[in-house]
């Protein structure tokens, strides 16, 4: 298990979760998503813009810039 924290969220990671490779989102005990890293997208509806920043500082998203 991968474990990182950012910005009072908390970013898990399990290894030999199901595919797609992807993180767990939480604030506190509060489940907030799941982002799909292999196909960059927010597995459960739309993430705030606050987190996909700390995703992509934390190195699961990639850079939305050029």
């Amino acid at each position: 298990m991968g474990r990182k924290k950012r910005g009072g969220y908390i970013f898990e990671t399990y290894s030999g979760d199901h595919r797609p490779y992807h993180v767990h989102i939480y604030r506190g005990d509060e489940f907030i998503g799941r982002f799909d890293i292999e196909n960059q997208i927010a597995m459960d509806g739309e993430l705030s813009g606050q987190v996909l920043k700390y995703l992509e500082e934390l190195g699961y998203k990639k850079s939305s810039k050029g």
